[in-house]
């Protein structure tokens, strides 16, 4: 049997791949030119301003700011070392006539609430904990998520590199059986030819691994131009407007104890 079409067949193979990925790469292209554009429609409708912090970064990141806002409002007090407590007499401990301002936001809201359930002095990075804290801060950063469609998109699993990375792997595991194929030409033959085919498989599954490796970190991952924008806003505006004494009250926070290892001696008893 001549080796020559299998050759052929290993250039069509690769002259497939790069057109495949030349394809992809358009997409690529295009997609991050939508991305750009919906992101800067921001600048006419800007987003809420705990729903750009969470952009930003994380959605505990939204605690800070919301504690700012009911340190202003006098809902709740903090300590020197960083800890929150519902201020004495607080309509939300049910003892005072005069409830104050009552927050409108449902994030400062949820974290006014969580203190309250706790009822003990509480920091900041505390808060994370609290599961009906998070569950209502998720719920308001997804009804803010469904007001700009492009930015569920981009946060999603990015399916063009998913494509890329089955590509490599299909076209490195072809070729390693190939090329183990061609290195046996007495592959024909019975229990040869069983051998070499599990060689083959075996060559190429590696080869496909690595191959999926090395696309994961060459492919070019999706920018988020959604948090590229947020990040360049100007901070919160509650922690703008907070006393500077109490806005590092809010970022203190306290060491943990280091553990150490005592050694205890057993006289001798094993």
């Amino acid at each position: 049997m001549s080796q020559h079409p299998l050759w052929a067949e290993v250039f069509e193979a690769a002259a497939v791949a790069l057109a495949c990925y030349a394809v992809l790469g358009v997409l690529w292209r295009l997609r991050d030119r939508a991305d750009r554009a919906a992101a800067a429609l921001l600048a006419t409708a800007p987003p809420d301003p705990y729903h750009a912090v969470a952009l930003a970064g994380r959605g505990e990141d939204t605690h800070r700011p919301a504690v700012a806002r009911l340190l202003l409002d006098g809902s709740v007090e903090i300590d020197e070392r960083g800890r929150l407590s519902v201020t004495p007499g607080s309509p939300h401990r049910g003892t005072d006539p005069d409830p104050g301002p009552t927050p409108v936001h449902p994030v400062p809201a949820a974290v006014l609430a969580a203190l309250v359930r706790r009822d003990r002095p509480t920091g900041v990075a505390d808060l994370s904990g609290d599961t009906a804290l998070r569950a209502a801060r998720e719920e308001f950063l997804a009804a803010e998520d469904a007001k700009h469609p492009r930015l569920a998109e981009v946060r999603d699993r990015d399916r063009l590199a998913d494509l890329a990375i089955l590509l490599i792997m299909a076209v490195v595991a072809w070729y390693s059986f190939q090329l183990v194929v061609l290195s046996r030409p007495d592959s024909l033959r019975g229990i040869v030819l069983m051998e070499t085919f599990v060689l083959a498989v075996a060559v190429g599954a590696f080869g496909a691994l690595l191959a999926a490796m090395g696309m994961v970190r060459l492919w070019p991952k999706r920018r988020d131009p959604f948090r590229a924008y947020c990040a360049a806003l100007p901070p919160h505006p509650d922690l703008v407007a907070l006393d500077p004494e109490l806005l590092a009250r809010v970022d203190h926070r306290e060491p943990r104890p280091v553990e150490f290892d005592t050694w205890v001696d057993s006289g001798g008893a094993f």
